[in-house]
């Protein structure tokens, strides 16, 4: 809101303006950074990522960014020219890691040293494979210290809880319920290597035991009813896909989908069980290639130099598809991952058979394999290209021009694709959604692109950063704040079945059979890389798992540690989650909308008023759809029963619209008439408020107001001082909704706070920014020896504290410098400034405004504290 007015007899707090761009934040000087864990394992695959540094680092500026990696004392697994790089040390020592990256016109050259310890220094957790859920204690252990060398952490997974033990090599825990225990025991060597050790311990049912059979599949047997059981059907024949479980599904569970996920989790029920997987045609194809696609020059590129062309491959079925899926490699790679490696492939069967077409383009950049991060549609040739194999398709009356869009992408690949959907469905395109595997987005854009988004990630990532999951469920929350579809699925821990080394076979079965399968599970089983449930202990590098096999099969330890990788939920492409990609997929060709968002019922926001004159000032803004009947309250007196302290005696209530009163109020039962008075108890108890006690001068009025932007201004009567609550109540809740609050009040105490408050209503969350604003006043009028210098900003939900900020810069900044023009608010040029950007669940909130801890500055002054529905 315009914080102009306030301070005294009928100020008024404006609509939102836009104020243009100039103080946002601007890109730091960089300051790159190599994340790498202080110690491993020999023979154990670690990773190690690029942090660029600097606050706001503009996104373009990381998407064109440049890596070479080098390393001494270990090897590099994969490609060397990403942000993260895999890395092992075959050998006890130490290993140097090297980074020559370009960004930004700049060469950095980062280095990390990483302590290499022996594998077998720190051992295995030994403990039962499978118990009783009703134990009341069991045991597991880890080899103890030698001379003070290590120090023990345990956490377990699952409910389960640790009875006695915790810090010693030996812990006593308790299941708690029937399911799977996660044990992982943290080894920390003399603060230089830490190593996490794991096993699983299986919770059995308390029932009698119930045959479980399963055909085609692996993980059936017999098991105690209330057991958890992972069921995973056998891979399909070439020219086949999985269709779905058959025979006795309801033990499945009630969601439609269940039955058609080739893998699933069933709990054992009192009757035997009988599934059989089943599997339909699916038509043979090849890709079409397309070579020297599309030669453009590149944007900035010398007249002179070269154009530079991409590779189109693509398959459309006869029949007009049902949509196109783009798919994005992942950053350093090419499009000959999607069609040559396993899983990757069997979702691209899996989409053909469905009736969809897929179409795969190499990145622009063949030295770094990198997708172009350029914003503008124009000045992105990787973008372009997109466009362009649209228009080609269409040109060989290939694809219809209206054939639903989508782009599905890995990792980095992930992040362009969505960037790449929200440009071409700004250029009117009919793109329908994203599908983002092994990332967790873009943050940006969740807060800003109506483009559907699915997370396909992993659950148990060994990274040093925040987690691809973390991200991906904060931004589908964001998405689902503003009505846009999206979703996440995980690929968890299961069990290493034969079942999923068949995927070695995918191809061609005659060279990798189930009898084949069956024996590489049985050798990591005796090495003690799975567990005796088959769950996996850790994630050893090539080298070390080719050495744990039989010899015929050593050629393909690469690609048992895919499967190894996937079973442990890793950061690997799974093929678990196609039919819900299918699912995602299915649902935006339907157009079926998301639910509708949470809607803001209730804004309040009390402050005090310190003196003769002094006013609390609200404002709201009614978004466009119908007429609303508002309630809007000054509590004082009434503050009283809720132990405030210091109530005030007697509110005056007055509310504006650009200027003119619309109605004023003292003494709440002081209505024009009679019936006015009737009406506004019914609409208190309609909204399930307190009621105002008879005779009490705390004031009200119900309004029936037009769409727009409204103030309340509240004042003492008779000059009467103290803490006073302005409330706002949706009465109505029909097409209009209450988007907007602005509170501008005066912190006359450093130890005071202006305390806004919001209510949630719905089954889905409502996407907000919030923001707490002291030195962005002074351009608006306000001297600078009056407004709060450094206010701090906290989100509680009750007494818990949700979220808090301090300076709006430092975490998110570039995230929320785009969402301010597009909400209404002007931008904010002060570091000082608080913002936030989340999602509210429904509920209640308070927001606490305050000076920031250590603030060198005025610690008393008006602040405006502002919440904004995101669209």
């Amino acid at each position: 809101g315009n914080p102009g007015g306030g301070g005294g007899g009928g100020g008024i707090i404006l609509p939102p303006i836009f104020v243009p761009p100039g103080g946002g934040v601007q890109n730091s000087t960089l300051s790159p950074t190599i994340n790498a864990p202080s110690g491993i394992l020999s023979g154990t695959s670690a990773s190690a990522t690029i942090t660029l540094g600097g606050n706001n680092v503009d996104p373009a500026v990381a998407a064109n960014a440049s890596y070479q990696w080098s390393i001494s004392g270990g090897r590099i697994v994969g490609d060397p020219r990403s942000a993260t790089v895999n890395f092992v040390a075959d050998n006890p020592g130490t290993v140097t890691l090297a980074a020559t990256i370009g960004a930004d016109g700049t060469s950095f050259s980062p280095t990390a040293n990483v302590t290499v310890i022996a594998a077998d220094t720190a051992g295995r957790v030994t403990s039962p494979a499978t118990i009783a859920a009703n134990a009341t204690s069991v045991t597991a252990t880890v080899p103890a210290a030698q001379g003070n060398d290590r120090t023990f952490r345990w956490t377990v997974a699952g409910g389960a809880t640790i009875v006695s033990g915790q810090g010693t090599n030996t812990i006593a825990f308790r299941p708690t319920s029937p399911g799977l225990k996660r044990l992982t025991c943290t080894v920390n060597f003399r603060n230089v290597v830490q190593v996490d050790l794991k096993s699983s311990v299986l919770a059995l049912g308390t029932g009698a035991p119930v045959a479980v059979t399963v055909e085609g599949g692996d993980g059936g047997g017999t098991y105690p009813a209330g057991t958890p059981v992972t069921l995973i059907a056998h891979p399909p024949a070439p020219g086949m896909v999985f269709d779905r479980w058959a025979g006795d599904t309801a033990a499945l569970g009630n969601a439609q989908i269940l039955p058609q996920l080739s893998e699933v989790n069933l709990t054992v029920p009192t009757t035997p069980v009988r599934l059989q997987a089943t599997f339909r045609p699916a038509p043979p194809w090849t890709p079409i290639l397309a070579r020297n696609f599309n030669p453009q020059p590149l944007p900035g590129a010398a007249a002179s130099a070269p154009a530079v062309a991409s590779t189109l491959a693509y398959h459309l079925p006869a029949f007009r598809p049902r949509g196109l899926v783009f798919l994005l490699h992942q950053s350093g790679g090419d499009l000959n991952e999607w069609f040559d490696r396993a899983h990757p492939s069997l979702l691209l069967r899996e989409l053909v058979a469905a009736g969809y077409g897929v179409a795969a383009l190499n990145s622009v950049n063949r030295v770094t394999g990198a997708w172009s991060g350029t914003a503008t549609l124009g000045g992105n040739p990787d973008a372009l290209n997109h466009v362009t194999a649209l228009n080609y398709l269409a040109d060989r009356e290939e694809l219809d021009p209206a054939t639903p869009v989508f782009f599905l992408g890995r990792a980095a690949g992930a992040v362009s694709g969505v960037r790449y959907a929200d440009l071409l469905l700004s250029a009117g395109r009919p793109v329908r959604g994203a599908v983002l595997y092994l990332s967790g987005g873009d943050e940006a854009l969740a807060a800003l692109s109506r483009v559907p988004q699915y997370f396909a990630v992993s659950a148990n990532e060994e990274g040093t950063g925040p987690t691809d999951l973390t991200e991906a469920r904060a931004r589908a929350q964001l998405l689902a704040g503003r009505g846009v579809p999206g979703g996440v699925v995980i690929s968890d821990l299961t069990p290493l079945y034969p079942a999923r080394l068949r995927m070695l076979g995918l191809r061609n079965p005659d060279q990798f059979t189930g009898e084949d399968a069956t024996t590489v599970a049985a050798a990591l089983r005796t090495a003690g890389i799975v567990d005796a449930n088959l769950y996996p202990r850790t994630q050893p590098s090539v080298t070390a798992l080719a050495a744990a096999l039989p010899a015929p099969y050593r050629a393909r330890a690469a690609d048992v540690a895919t499967e190894l990788a996937i079973a442990s939920g890793e950061r690997e492409f799974f093929s678990g989650a196609n039919r819900r990609v299918l699912a995602f997929l299915e649902a935006r060709v339907a157009g079926n909308p998301a639910p509708e968002p949470g809607r803001m019922i209730n804004l309040s926001t009390r402050g005090g008023i310190a003196f003769l004159g002094d006013t609390l000032t609200a404002g709201f803004t009614l978004s466009a759809g119908a007429r609303a009947n508002v309630l809007i309250r000054a509590v004082g007196p009434g503050l009283g029963r809720f132990r405030v302290d210091n109530p005030l005696a007697a509110a005056r209530l007055e509310v504006f619209r650009a200027g003119t009163s619309l109605g004023n109020n003292e003494g709440w039962e002081n209505q024009a008439t009679p019936a006015a008075r009737t009406q506004i108890i019914a609409a208190t108890n309609a909204v399930g408020t307190f009621a105002l006690g008879n005779g009490s001068l705390d004031s009200a009025l119900l309004l029936t107001l037009d769409p727009g932007s409204y103030s309340v201004v509240v004042t003492g009567i008779g000059g009467a001082t103290g803490q006073v609550l302005a409330e706002i109540y949706d009465v109505s809740r029909n097409a209009s909704r209450l988007t907007n609050l602005s509170s501008l009040s005066r912190i006359d105490a450093g130890n005071e706070a202006v305390i806004p408050g919001v209510v949630v209503a719905g089954n889905t969350p409502r996407t907000v920014v919030l923001r707490a604003i002291g030195p962005g006043l002074v351009p608006f009028g306000r001297p600078a020896a009056t407004v709060l210098s450094d206010p701090r900003l906290t989100l509680f939900s009750g007494v818990q504290a949700r979220a808090n900020n301090n300076n709006w810069g430092q975490t998110n900044g570039a995230t929320l410098a785009a969402v301010f023009p597009v909400i209404g608010a002007f931008p904010l040029n002060s570091p000082n400034e608080a913002a936030l950007l989340t999602t509210l669940t429904p509920g209640s909130y308070t927001l606490q405004a305050a000076s920031a801890p250590g603030n060198a500055g005025n610690a008393t002054g008006l602040v405006l504290v502002e919440l904004y529905e995101v669209p």
